[in-house]
């Protein structure tokens, strides 16, 4: 039998991979390339193992792909797939990569809009949608587009969306939230009801029903009590009884959500009957029943603790009524035994305001600083809220610039920032803060989502702002531009007039008004020569991977054996790779691989 050609093998891995065999496809991809380097096959063996599961042998073939092929937008979004699979927020970076290099390239577009759908970031995620509509026009687009658009609050687009191009679409769920959103109750009660009885589906019968107390809340109740049976979905139960409580039928409402905590434990459901039983002793009837049920909840929450977001709601609640209902002291000695017994931020932070409500303000900061050192995050915001609030600004910003330092995720520092801008607030006026928190928005850049493009923008602005206070009207044109460089295309708190008027200003008052846009690269060159801590802190390395930096930054170069000394163990490959990655999600490119020797394999650092 004569063997097969390189290209007939090459076909063939191409025709096992569209078939959707991608075991026998990659170990073709594996034969053909011992034979020689070809860059289609080496892609295809990725793109086989990102299908057959495994992300990380994946990533790593990318990884090696993105060196040699910088401008493959194919390249790049099945890299961010990857990341995806794998929950690192690198991902936006590469999904942006690979747009930006084919405008057209439409699975790179569809995968890139999704991504930012299911991470709620509609802002960014409605020109990709409006570029995927313009191509194809797919139904499911065409949803997705008007999905963007009710996120951002524009619902009467997203049903001239529908009419424009979804013609021939049956409506939707986005269709039923477009007329709610305008206030047209009456037409997605009806659109609504059309559609559940051609699908049965639970989650349009609940906007029927909503959408029909609206507008007929004796219709809807009426509504209600016809699809309520022992099987119905426990969102519309919940629904009714919110119902019920909102005009008044209090006891009705008690008793359903009584028979809705029977069908399901949930501690939302359960606080539900707690409030309930506290509106009616609000009106005089069985105070003791009603704290019982919340301190039940809690205890059974503090034994969990599942979810310290809404336990702290729930001991919220209890506080108020408990203040309410007792005496001060009574109330602060119950409070203090079953809630305060537990170190955990939610009891912690509760605690603090129970003694800040009282006026004592001593006992308050005490309890934010316990917060502070359980949950440096949560604890830490609050803790630092109140230093602010109360004039201490020193240890404020003492506080804030460890939080800013401890943050790795991007959601999690954009919640710094948005703390730190905060009008109300006055740390957007600690200059050294101000720069900590510049500089690693900068560094986060690439990862952030359009809720944190649009902070560091402000970010800028403030900078700006300072630095025309201070006469120096270069900066602030500087700081400016570079804010209207990084700021979304849809914004809520700052506008490129707030720019502009601002550089108005300075161009108007400048003695010599000088050019600034060589300023960007003076700084960028400045600061590649940042030490060694400031990288490790901002890439979040581990000591071990902090150490082979280091090592290879000192010396240049260095080999897997000269490593293994460094760090006392044989598992230096895997350790370097993790090391790679995380610059690499950073957009950073510190170590470079030479190939393999005798020594093993051989780095090399490219920073400066």
């Amino acid at each position: 039998m004569i063997p097969s050609s390189h290209e007939e093998q090459k076909k063939e891995a191409f025709r096992l991979f569209e078939d959707g065999r991608y075991i026998e496809s990659g170990q073709l991809c594996t034969i053909l390339l011992e034979s020689g380097k070809d860059s289609a096959i080496e892609v295809l063996a990725a793109t086989n193992l990102y299908y057959m599961g495994k992300p990380d042998d994946a990533e790593v073939f990318f990884r090696d792909l993105e060196k040699k092929m910088p401008d493959s937008s194919y390249v790049h979004s099945y890299l961010a797939k990857v990341l995806e699979a794998r929950a690192d927020e690198g991902a936006i970076a590469e999904y942006a990569t690979a747009v930006h290099l084919d405008p057209s390239n439409q699975d790179a577009l569809r995968s890139y809009a999704k991504y930012l759908l299911a991470h709620k970031d509609y802002r960014a995620a409605l020109p990709v949608f409006k570029r995927l509509v313009h191509l194809g026009k797919k139904p499911a687009d065409v949803k997705h587009l008007m999905q963007a658009l009710l996120g951002m609050g524009k619902a009467a687009e997203a049903l001239s969306t529908h009419t424009e191009l979804g013609a021939g679409t049956a409506p939707g769920h986005e269709y039923v939230d477009a007329l709610i959103k305008t206030g047209n109750f009456p037409a997605a009660a009806e659109s609504a009801n059309r559609i559940y009885k051609e699908t049965r589906d639970p989650k349009v019968l609940r906007k029927y029903l909503a959408a029909l107390s609206c507008y007929d809340v004796p219709a809807s109740l009426h509504a209600y009590a016809d699809h309520i049976e022992p099987d119905c979905d426990c969102e519309i139960l919940f629904d009714y009884v919110l119902l019920l409580q909102a005009h008044g039928n209090t006891k009705e409402a008690l008793g359903t959500a009584r028979a809705l905590v029977k069908r399901s434990h949930q501690p939302v459901y359960r606080l539900l009957v707690c409030d309930l039983l506290a509106d009616m002793a609000d009106a005089g009837v069985g105070r003791t029943d009603a704290l019982h049920a919340y301190e039940q909840l809690i205890r059974d929450e503090l034994a969990t603790k599942n979810d310290l977001d809404l336990l702290r709601t729930i001991i919220s609640r209890y506080r108020k009524h408990l203040t309410a209902w007792l005496p001060q002291a009574d109330a602060k000695r119950r409070f203090l035994d079953l809630v305060s017994q537990d170190v955990n931020v939610a009891s912690l932070l509760e605690t603090a305001l129970l003694y800040e409500d009282a006026g004592d303000s001593a006992e308050a900061r005490s309890w934010y600083y316990r917060a502070y050192r359980a949950d440096f995050l949560n604890g830490g915001l609050s803790y630092a809220q109140f230093l602010d609030a109360h004039g201490e600004g020193r240890e404020c910003e003492k506080v804030m610039l460890y939080i800013l330092s401890n943050v790795k995720k991007s959601p999690d520092l954009s919640r710094v920032a948005a703390v730190i801008v905060d009008k109300n607030s006055t740390m957007h006026h600690l200059k050294r803060l101000m720069e900590q928190l510049l500089a690693k928005l900068k560094a986060r850049r690439a990862t952030l989502n359009s809720e944190g493009l649009e902070l560091l923008a402000m970010v800028f602005f403030i900078a700006g702002t300072n630095a025309h206070e201070e006469q120096n009207y270069a900066g602030c044109k500087y700081y400016c531009l570079s804010g209207m460089d990084v700021m979304p295309a849809h914004t809520r708190a700052i506008h490129l007039e707030d720019f502009l008027s601002l550089i108005r200003t300075c161009k108007e008052r400048a003695v010599a008004d000088r050019p600034v846009m060589n300023v960007p690269q003076m700084k960028k060159r400045a600061a590649a020569s940042a030490p060694a801590q400031v990288i490790t802190d901002q890439l979040g390395l581990t000591e071990q991977e902090a150490k082979i930096l280091e090592f290879i930054r000192l010396h240049r170069t260095a080999n897997e054996m000269e490593l293994r000394k460094v760090l006392g163990t044989r598992r230096v490959v895997g350790i370097v790779n993790r090391l790679i990655q995380k610059a690499a999600a950073q957009g950073l490119l510190l170590i470079a691989k030479k190939g393999v020797g005798g020594d093993g394999e051989a780095y090399e650092y490219t920073g400066t």
